[in-house]
């Protein structure tokens, strides 16, 4: 049997990492790879469903807190520990709460129904860059005030804070040049647009939000463009991968896009079910807080940890048959594509707002679209993330 590796720049690491996980789960639920990271540092991968939920839940013995005296240091929420944490989720929440989420609906179906018809007046496109890009960038950008001719530009900061996370997890930054000059550049643009408002009334969206709790003393300048980061990569990230493979298995599966067509209620079934298979984040990373031993496996202190949540959804000691897609799953919500405990995705209700209005309005004209028998869709090449880069389809009008 071949030696098990992880290298994290292997595109097969990227593009298909079921086989490997599995692996993972029945052969060395802890594995360390030795010197896995650019710096040449050590790391641990978890791989099964309890562990991985463990390591989420378990403040005590796992930091979120991953770089500390670097370049990578953000203060960013994925990246910090209680009592920091708790305070700037506490920031977060007053921003992205439940009650802005509710009154985004209407302006949300307005994108949808103008992305369908747009598309709907082509004989081909691509249905991430015509729809699944555009939707959370234009929802996400429209809450922090960025205007549409800036989209590009948005899409490329995007990519620039999942490279980031990348490196933070070991990949060698020369394999994403350019990530950390275009952090800068987006801290800077958030920061105009913030300097722009300060002083004026709050509009109610996010970036007001961000500027109410800035001028009161709450958070600083730093913190406000960093939140605005993860607003970013939470709101887009998962959303956009979301939509592009769950409108191929749509196309690719003629019962299943029957059955929700006559019952579109069970879209949020559907949604729930993708995340789990195809889990748009695929590992999170947590450091060691006291030394440890794991399945036999001693971890020290301090050491990096990878924890799979692609591999733990698709556990079979937790999901019977984990690699079908079952619409009917009983325990689907048991999946942990949007982590777990104190750092569980805040962007989570506005990603699944966007997902069951967009294939609720797409329902309808499934019968127009079938993918491009000349054109292979794309995966994203991006470590950490799995979805559709290119998914191009034919439309009959």
């Amino acid at each position: 049997m071949d030696t098990l590796t992880i290298d994290l720049a292997d595109p097969e690491y990227r593009f298909n990492p079921w086989p490997l996980y599995r692996r993972l789960r029945e052969e060395a639920p802890v594995h360390r790879v030795p010197e896995g990271t650019w710096e040449g540092e050590d790391f641990y991968v978890l791989s099964r469903y309890d562990d991985v939920s463990m390591a989420l839940r378990d403040k005590n013995r796992f930091s979120s807190q991953i770089r500390r005296d670097d370049m990578l240091n953000f203060p960013m929420l994925v990246n910090r520990d209680a009592p920091e944490h708790t305070r700037m989720r506490r920031m977060t929440n007053r921003s992205f709460n439940a009650r802005l989420v509710g009154t985004l609906g209407d302006g949300v179906r307005k994108i949808i129904d103008d992305l369908v018809a747009d598309m709907l007046t082509r004989d081909r496109v691509d249905f991430v860059e015509a729809f699944a890009e555009p939707l959370p960038l234009r929802v996400v950008g429209g809450m922090l005030g960025v205007p549409l001719d800036r989209k590009a530009d948005l899409r490329r900061w995007s990519g620039a804070v999942m490279d980031a996370f990348a490196v933070a997890a070991g990949l060698d930054p020369a394999e994403v040049p350019g990530f950390l000059e275009d952090l800068i550049e987006f801290g800077n643009y958030m920061e105009e647009l913030a300097a722009a408002r300060r002083g004026k009334p709050n509009r109610g969206d996010i970036l007001g939000e961000l500027v109410v709790q800035q001028e009161a003393g709450d958070m600083t300048r730093t913190e406000l463009t960093t939140l605005a980061w993860s607003f970013v990569a939470a709101g887009h990230e998962t959303t956009m991968n979301l939509l592009s493979g769950g409108f191929r298995l749509l196309l690719t599966d003629p019962a299943l896009a029957a059955r929700l067509t006559a019952d579109p209620d069970r879209t949020p079934d559907f949604a729930e079910e993708y995340l789990r298979v195809f889990s748009p984040i695929q590992w999170l990373l947590r450091r060691a807080k006291e030394d440890m031993v794991l399945h036999g496996v001693p971890v020290r202190t301090g050491t990096l940890v990878h924890v799979l949540l692609g591999s733990a959804n698709r556990d079979p000691a937790r999901f019977a048959d984990p690699d079908v897609f079952d619409l009917d799953r009983a325990n689907v919500m048991d999946h942990l594509a949007f982590g777990a405990g104190p750092h569980f995705c805040p962007g989570s209700a506005l990603s699944r707002m966007q997902v069951d209005l967009a294939f609720r309005a797409l329902y309808p004209h499934l019968g127009k679209f079938r993918l491009d028998p000349d054109a292979e869709p794309s995966l994203w090449a991006r470590q950490g993330s799995y979805g559709f880069s290119s998914l191009p389809v034919l439309v009959r009008r």
